[in-house]
């Protein structure tokens, strides 16, 4: 349907998604070992890895969404600016719940926990589980605005 949808953004966000599913295992294995068998390295480990991953989600999603939707939309006669500005709205939000999570695994990571074991519990959870949702999302938005297979 839309002839101008870049593949080199489609690809990275498909690498995106990948990583960021990879990561929410990660972190629902952390969240399943709680309150007794939390490892401090893995711990640290993942708030590194939510640090990279999600910043340079976040650079793809911005050009996707701010580029490419908003040429799909005109090119298919359709206002997607109101998707566009929750899906900003969102992505905002997420990068900073991503900040707060990271500093809160990374206190655990040096055995200095910044919030009880059933916060990071919470914290964990609706951080992993909002990410999948909003991947869902996303690969429905690129199945509907990619072109058909040829």
């Amino acid at each position: 349907m839309l002839e101008r949808l870049d593949r080199s953004v489609l690809r990275e966000m498909v690498l995106g998604h990948n990583e960021q599913l990879g990561l929410c295992k990660t972190l629902e294995r952390i969240a399943d070992a709680l309150p007794h068998d939390l490892d401090p390295q893995t711990c640290k480990e993942a708030a590194g890895a939510i640090h990279r991953v999600m910043t340079r989600v976040a650079m793809v999603e911005q050009d996707l969404i701010s580029r490419q939707l908003a040429e799909g939309g005109s090119v298919l006669a359709v206002n997607l600016a109101p998707t566009i500005a929750r899906l900003r709205r969102e992505n905002a939000e997420d990068l900073s719940y991503a900040e707060e999570l990271q500093e809160t695994l990374r206190d655990y990571g040096t055995d200095k926990p910044s919030v009880s074991i059933d916060a990071l519990g919470y914290m964990l959870r609706g951080f992993f589980e909002s990410r999948r949702r909003r991947i869902a999302l996303e690969r429905e938005i690129l199945d509907a605005l990619a072109p058909p297979p040829q």
